[in-house]
């Protein structure tokens, strides 16, 4: 937990099927002291994917948003619209976002401290395996594998630290960890 009042703000990112779902998951489960915001998107809810893994919204809707600066970064990312929006945190709290390489420098350009955690997957096949198993359609698979190099590039030269999501258990380990010791240094200084 943040000793200050000042929340830190936690980035994880990383290319499309890499786990960043997953992790985020997982650390909210284990650390109440997370704020997750869920981002916006104008993209239809996938076969089998939690009510609440984005606020689902109309272009229309989202276009509004963007109209009433209510977003702490948003983009286009190829046919649909993906935004973090601005909330307030509760006292006490850090604010954890789950967006791509893309937000996560918008982010870091709104707020320089801003953490920045990479996620990779282990190989390009089990990447794709990922999105395929969460039901992705075949365009949009073949969409974020071509862009993947090139966000994994930007987000080497953007990140605190990168992980390898090859075991879930670890890679949660490690990136509660460097939570918990960023925390520790922020709140000496």
């Amino acid at each position: 937990m943040t000793q200050n009042s000042d929340p830190i703000v936690f980035v994880v990112c990383g290319a499309g099927g890499v786990g960043k779902g997953t992790i985020v998951a997982e650390l909210v489960y284990r650390d109440d002291s997370l704020h997750l915001s869920r981002s916006w998107t104008t993209r239809t809810q996938r076969s089998g994917e939690a009510n609440d893994a984005y606020v689902y919204v109309t272009e229309e809707q989202f276009e509004a948003r963007v109209a009433e600066n209510g977003f702490y970064e948003w983009a286009d990312f190829f046919e649909y619209r993906y935004g973090t929006p601005t909330l307030s945190v509760p006292e006490g709290s850090d604010l954890l976002l789950e967006i791509d390489v893309q937000g996560a420098v918008a982010v870091r350009e709104r707020e320089p401290n801003a953490v920045v955690i990479l996620v990779l997957p282990p190989n390009r096949y089990e990447q794709e395996s990922r999105m395929r198993s969460r039901g992705d359609d075949e365009m949009h698979v073949v969409q974020r594998l071509a862009a993947s190099d090139a966000e994994e590039e930007a987000g080497r030269e953007l990140a605190d630290l990168v992980v390898v999501n090859a075991d879930l258990a670890i890679t949660v380990d490690a990136v509660e960890s460097f939570i918990g010791e960023t925390r520790h240094q922020r709140s000496k200084s």
